[in-house]
């Protein structure tokens, strides 16, 4: 299980609420997915994909963002910018970090 799902479990608990009423509270704000999909988030099998559908889950879950994943996040602004993150999703840890410092070096050219 993520940090994600676990913080998600945690929140909906504290609320008391089940995943079918999370559901229906999602389905009420406009989001509309199978109740399946709702599990996966909350298993850890799927990520929130669509930025209204984790908006509306911060809502129902009384909650923000941070909270949520349990750390700052930051949104990629365009597609360059989503396209760079995907891309080094497929590289191990010692060469996101070996890029990283790349790309500070490169900050002050």
């Amino acid at each position: 299980m993520s940090q994600i799902s676990h913080n998600l479990n945690n929140l909906r608990e504290r609320l008391d609420l089940t995943v079918p009423q999370v559901h229906a509270a999602l389905s009420l704000r406009g989001v509309q997915v199978a109740e399946s999909t709702v599990y996966g988030w909350f298993n850890g099998s799927r990520g929130v994909r669509n930025m209204e559908h984790l908006k509306a889950l911060c809502d129902v879950l009384q909650t923000d963002m941070n909270s949520m994943t349990g750390s700052e996040i930051e949104i990629a602004e365009g597609p360059l910018d989503s396209m760079v993150v995907r891309e080094m999703k497929g590289l191990s840890e010692q060469q996101r970090e070996a890029l990283l410092v790349f790309v500070r070096s490169m900050k002050g050219l």
